[in-house]
């Protein structure tokens, strides 16, 4: 299912960038839809509340045993039971979206929130007593939330970056990819227009790639302490920058128009055959910090298939996020090839 849903993000956002042209302006049609898209997208990644199982709740709580967590939860049809004694609620408690692995809530005081009822899913936050093994009630988040993101205990809030973060790399591996297309286009029919496209789309992977370098930096911030790490994940993708600016270098140095679309070409070909290699198989052979390493046991957040990882909120999100931008780039190519166009043609009339 995962993949699958991963799958149509790309195709929506491929199919509904290329279309009506990808050369002409876009409709106005066009452009409203995606929009929406795109501010979907940042809805479904930044506005649910963020919340976590059980299980990931004990997680932390047997690392940082003074921490609150929010847990998406259901109250056990007739356990709430008052003890006069300690002057506390106790009830039983499971994961809102499956019933199974109940724990013990306490909640302290005489008078029990109307909201706490079995007919409610509740966002509540709660810390763990361990002398009492029990979970004690805070406060009540929110009651039966529309969503709920995935608390995923080592990634804490900085599993929203992911809808961003990745989808911008993915675009750029797009990028190049159409790069090295019209570059082979041009190889074989010597037009100056398909030099224009494939050094267009070099420049967006370039921009979109400096994009997943920041994104990563800022995540690697919280997660690792520090911006830079030299991770394999982070060398090889400042790999990938160095061997894009080197092509950019080369069309700046060639003066005749044939003889740098003919190199830059070459170059362009030459380039994309490293990018798999950089972006998929290097950091996930060598050990690193990154999700996904070899020493990871999770595959990373996107791939993994464990419980607790992604929920299917969050991979409707993860996979909006992918078409959104997969879409941004299309609008941004489009836009770009017509400004360089119209600029040469400019330039050939002031000839």
């Amino acid at each position: 299912m995962k993949g699958l849903i991963i799958a149509s993000g790309v195709f929506l956002g491929i199919i509904i960038g290329m279309l009506p042209s990808m050369y002409k302006p876009k409709p106005m049609v066009w452009k409203i839809l995606a929009v929406l898209i795109v501010t979907a997208s940042c809805c479904l990644s930044l506005l649910p509340p963020l919340a976590g199982n059980l299980q990931a709740a004990r997680y932390v709580f047997s690392k940082i045993p003074d921490r609150t967590v929010d847990v998406f939860v259901k109250v056990k049809d007739g356990t709430p039971k008052f003890d006069s004694g300690s002057n506390n609620w106790t009830m039983r408690i499971y994961n809102a979206n499956a019933a199974y692995f109940e724990q013990s809530l306490m909640f302290e005081g005489k008078n029990l929130p109307e909201e706490i009822n079995p007919r409610n899913k509740l966002l509540i936050k709660t810390r763990y007593d361990v002398s009492r093994n029990t979970f004690v009630y805070i406060s009540t988040t929110s009651v039966n939330p529309l969503f709920v993101l995935p608390f995923v205990p080592q990634l804490d809030n900085q599993v929203r970056i992911l809808n961003f973060h990745v989808p911008v790399a993915w675009v750029s591996v797009l990028a190049y990819l159409f790069a090295m297309i019209y570059a082979i286009m041009y190889l074989r029919t010597r037009k100056p227009e398909y030099d224009l496209k494939a050094s267009s789309s070099a420049a967006l992977g370039t921009v979109f790639c400096i994009l997943t370098t920041i994104t990563g930096m800022i995540w690697a911030k919280f997660n690792w302490g520090s911006f830079w790490n030299w991770d394999p994940r982070e060398t090889s993708i400042f790999i990938l920058l160095l061997i894009y600016g080197a092509y950019f270098s080369l069309r700046s140095a060639i003066d005749n128009p044939e003889i740098k679309a003919r190199l830059s070409a070459v170059y362009s070909i030459l380039a994309f055959i490293t990018v798999p290699f950089l972006v998929f198989i290097l950091p996930r052979i060598l050990e690193g910090l990154h999700p996904g390493s070899s020493n990871d046991t999770t595959s990373g957040p996107v791939l993994s298939g464990r419980e607790g990882t992604l929920d299917f909120t969050q991979q409707i999100a993860f996979g909006l996020g992918i078409g959104a931008f997969t879409i941004v780039y299309f609008w941004l190519f489009n836009i770009f090839i017509r400004a360089r166009q119209l600029s040469a043609k400019f330039l050939n009339l002031n000839n």
